[in-house]
């Protein structure tokens, strides 16, 4: 089952995060806990970790670009999984 990667909070007053860099790009294996983005705030640049294990099967949000916390920045799943309704 695919599993959303979401862009963290990571101060309270915090709205937006920049996704900086992708450590791992779209059909990479990735394991549970291992860091696939490095994301910064006004405040902090820090790695964020794969929800779960699989593949890498979309990235919603590339280097570079500002996005909302809690918002969906990459999906992993299962090879060949149907994301199609998910994002």
């Amino acid at each position: 089952m695919a599993v959303k990667v979401v862009m963290p909070q990571a101060g309270q007053d915090l709205e937006t995060g920049t996704v900086k860099l992708w450590l791992k790009a779209v059909g990479d294996t990735v394991a549970k806990g291992e860091s696939i983005v490095q994301i910064e705030t006004e405040k902090i640049t820090l790695d964020v970790e794969a929800p779960a294990a699989g593949v890498l099967l979309k990235i919603l949000v590339p280097d570079e670009t500002e996005t909302a916390i809690f918002s969906t920045i990459a999906i992993i799943g299962q090879p060949d999984e149907d994301i199609s309704g998910i994002e």
